[in-house]
C-alpha cells in the first residue's frame, strides 16, 4: 500500500513560555495553527517484513534513520506490533529548522499514513508515539488551530479565522536557531527574575493578540531577525513575529492581495538572502489519500482529451 498527504507548517499566533521544570522542559501556552505550505509525504507500506526507510531527495542530510519521520515510523511499528516494512519520501517545501514544525509535522504525517495502512484507530495512543518523537508531533496528529499546554501536548481547539500571512526565512546560515539555544536564551535574560505563571485564561483570537516570547532574547543576538519583522511591518502587516524558535519572522495581512504584494516588495528588496512565502492558515487536517503516478494521471487527461 501506498499513501500521500500533506504535511503542513505552523506558525505560532501567540507563544509563552514559563520557567524551566525540573525536567527540562519549559511549560507552554501557546497558540498553533497549520498553514497550507508544507511538505508532500509519500509513505509505502510492504506486504512484509522489513526496515524502515527515509528518503528526501535533495537533501541527503536528512535521509535515514534520525529524520523524525523515521523515527515515528519505528515508534509506531514497536508500540503496534508492526513488523511490515515502510519506505518514506519527502518532498521538503518547508525549510528546515526554521520554527516551522517541518519535522514534527512530517513525524505526524507518517503516522497518520501507518495508522490507515494498519487500521489503527487508537488516537491517544498514536498521540504518545508522536510525543515520544517531539513536542509538536500531537498538534499535528489533530484537527486544526490550537491551544497548546503542558509541553505542547495538551491540546485545546481554537477557533480562528483564515488568516493571511507572508513568511521570511532568511538563509544566512549565521542566523539559524535551534529550539535549544532560544530557550537557553530566554532563560539566561530571564535569570533573577520571578516569571508569572500561568498566564491569564486564554480568549479567543483577535489580531492584536500576538506575541513570543522567545523573540525578544533571539533579536538580542540575531539583530537581522528584527530588521526582517521591521520590513514586514513597512510592507502592510497588521502584525510581525517570529514563529516558535526561529528564524522564520511573519507578518498577518488584511487580505491574499495584500499578502502577495508583500511578498513581491520583499523579494525585490532582499534578493536571495531570504525565501518568502505566501500562506494561508487552514482549519481541517490534510487527508491521506492513495499514491498515484504522475503517469496515470497524464493517461486519463489524454483519454478524456
Amino acid at each position: 500500500m501506498r499513501l500521500v498527504t500533506l504535511a503542513p507548517a505552523k506558525v505560532n499566533l501567540l507563544l509563552r513560555v514559563g520557567p524551566l521544570r525540573p525536567d527540562g522542559y519549559h511549560d507552554l501556552s501557546s497558540l498553533m495553527v497549520p498553514l497550507d505550505l508544507g511538505d508532500r509525504v509519500e509513505v509505502a507500506v510492504s506486504p512484509r517484513g522489513g526496515p524502515v526507510s527515509c528518503r528526501v531527495p535533495g537533501r541527503p542530510e536528512l535521509d535515514g534513520a534520525a529524520n523524525l519521520a523515521a523515527r515515528a515510523a519505528e515508534g509506531f511499528r514497536r508500540r503496534f506490533g508492526v513488523e511490515r516494512g515502510v519506505a518514506i519520501r519527502i518532498e521538503k517545501r518547508t525549510p528546515v529548522t526554521a520554527g516551522l514544525g517541518g519535522g514534527s509535522s512530517d513525524a505526524a504525517a507518517v503516522l497518520r499514513c501507518l495508522a490507515r495502512a494498519c487500521r489503527v484507530e487508537d488516537g491517544a495512543a498514536i498521540a504518545e508515539v508522536g510525543l515520544a518523537v517531539g513536542s509538536d508531533v500531537p498538534f499535528f496528529l489533530g484537527a486544526g488551530p490550537a491551544w497548546a499546554g503542558g509541553r505542547g501536548e495538551r491540546l485545546t481547539p481554537a477557533l480562528v479565522a483564515p488568516l493571511d500571512l507572508v513568511l521570511v526565512y532568511p538563509r544566512d546560515p549565521g542566523l539559524a536557531i535551534r529550539a535549544g539555544e532560544a530557550y537557553a536564551w530566554l532563560d539566561a535574560d530571564r535569570a533573577g527574575t520571578e516569571v508569572a505563571w500561568p498566564p491569564r485564561k486564554r480568549g479567543r483570537f483577535r489580531p492584536t493578540l500576538t506575541g513570543n516570547d522567545l523573540q525578544p532574547p533571539c533579536v538580542r543576538r540575531k539583530p537581522a531577525l528584527g530588521v526582517l519583522a521591521g520590513l514586514l511591518e513597512s510592507a502592510g502587516a497588521t502584525a510581525a513575529l517570529m514563529s516558535g524558535s526561529g528564524p522564520t519572522v511573519f507578518g498577518l495581512f488584511p487580505g491574499r492581495l495584500a499578502a502577495r504584494a508583500a511578498a513581491r516588495a520583499i523579494r525585490a528588496s532582499q534578493g536571495e538572502a531570504v525565501e518568502v512565502f505566501v500562506a494561508r492558515t487552514v482549519v481541517r487536517p490534510p487527508r491521506v489519500s492513495p499514491w498515484r503516478s504522475p503517469r496515470s494521471a497524464s493517461s486519463r487527461s489524454a483519454r478524456r482529451s
